[in-house]
């Protein structure tokens, strides 16, 4: 076995494990990642939020991503069965700084941050897997794509895997999320109707059979658009369709996008991803942490994803480095709770939506412009602003104004 030794163990390239290597870097730590796959790679989650640029830009990277030509996203289209549609601009807010962000293929983008880790002196190991981890030594145990077993001893480990979700599984960390598991079926296209050049980087969200499923439409700037369909396992199964019949069908049977893919050419094969939702015990423990989807995933309706993942990552490294230099951090304090109130803002909108009550409120037509501007901040990922209406209790609220829309 080959030892070695560093700072901190970094477990996956994607976002959150770039943005918080950058952090560890620029305070002077040595920084290995460990990557089971090899850069570029598909994933999901191509929708990014003006939050994202905040991050971005407090870490000294945002004129990197400014930089690759990618579509502005100045906000999210939601359409309904008849073709109605309620636009949420995200430049109408509650005065943020950052208004837009970027539609983005995540192959491109997390290639981006990770190249930005790797100019700033980050050790990237692609195609080592994580097998065990020795919590009582911090030693992470890893095998290369040759068999070569490897330890990584380390100050702190962070596990920034993703989907991959390795501490949560090597620890029994996982819970059952509380939202229910849902499919995404997925493709690429290009030849699509687009909106006119002042409304074509907005995201479509379009409601379909009555919310029983919904579907995006991301649009980038080489003229090819991301569009998939969200739904519970069995609304898919009982039709006893292939992935591919299933999202022509649903695409045949909406008015819009009927009309908006009637020219579209396929150009990259229907995936499926299957029950996405995951919870956590805990994000942290002695001399390790967890950020980024390895801790909690909700749902993609909302783009909230990349959001979480970069805050948590910013906000982990900040608290690594503290702790590295002889501070005494208090971890539930200041990573745990303080993330799970942007979670739980976000969580209380996902169920808000999947039980029509979201619907309701963007489609009023009586909406104050103070619901308006916070609706839009929300939907940019500024949910830890205390100052925003839906920030502190939220569902209460939610409930409050459908109550109202109601009478």
């Amino acid at each position: 076995m080959i030892e070695e030794f560093c700072d901190v163990v970094v477990i996956g390239a994607g976002p959150s494990g770039s943005v918080a290597a950058c952090k560890l870097l620029d305070a002077g730590f040595k920084v290995i990642i460990l990557e089971k796959l090899e850069f570029p790679r598909f994933v999901i989650g191509e929708s990014l939020l003006p939050k994202c640029n905040a991050i971005l830009e407090d870490i000294g990277i945002l004129d990197l991503i400014e930089k690759q030509n990618y579509m502005l996203k100045p906000g999210a289209i939601f359409i309904d069965e008849n073709k109605n549609e309620e636009l949420i601009d995200f430049r109408n807010n509650l005065g943020e700084e950052h208004n837009t962000s970027f539609q983005v293929k995540r192959e491109e983008f997390d290639n981006t941050l990770l190249n930005a880790a790797k100019s700033k002196g980050a050790d990237i190991r692609h195609k080592f897997e994580v097998v065990d981890y020795d919590n009582s030594t911090n030693t992470i145990f890893a095998i290369d794509e040759n068999d070569k077993r490897y330890s990584f001893k380390a100050r702190f480990v962070l596990d920034s895997s993703g989907y991959g979700r390795v501490l949560p599984k090597l620890m029994d960390l996982d819970i059952p999320s509380d939202l229910k598991l849902r499919n995404a079926i997925l493709m690429r296209v290009t030849g699509e109707k687009r909106r006119e050049e002042e409304k074509e980087g907005f995201i479509d969200i379009v409601i379909h059979d009555d919310n029983k499923a919904w579907l995006w439409g991301i649009p980038f700037s080489d003229g090819i658009t991301s569009m998939g369909v969200v739904c519970e396992e069995s609304y898919f199964t009982d039709t006893k369709l292939s992935k591919e019949d299933f999202l022509k069908k649903v695409i045949s049977e909406h008015k819009y996008l009927k009309e908006k893919y009637k020219d579209a050419k396929q150009v990259a094969p229907v995936r499926i991803i299957n029950g996405y939702s995951a919870a956590i015990k805990r994000m942290y423990g002695k001399g390790f942490a967890l950020s980024g989807n390895a801790t909690e995933f909700l749902d993609p309706v909302f783009s909230s994803g990349v959001t979480l993942a970069l805050e948590s990552s910013s906000k982990v490294a900040s608290l690594i480095i503290k702790e590295l230099n002889g501070e005494t951090v208090d971890w539930q304090k200041d990573y745990e709770d303080y993330m799970m109130i942007g979670v739980n803002v976000f969580r209380e909108f996902v169920y808000a939506w999947y039980s029509g009550k979201l619907r309701k409120i963007f489609y009023a037509k009586n909406k104050s412009k103070q619901i308006e501007k916070s609706i839009a901040s929300i939907l940019s990922g500024y949910v830890w602003d205390e100052s925003n209406y839906f920030v502190k209790d939220t569902k209460r609220k939610i409930d409050a104004l459908v109550s109202l829309i109601e009478e």
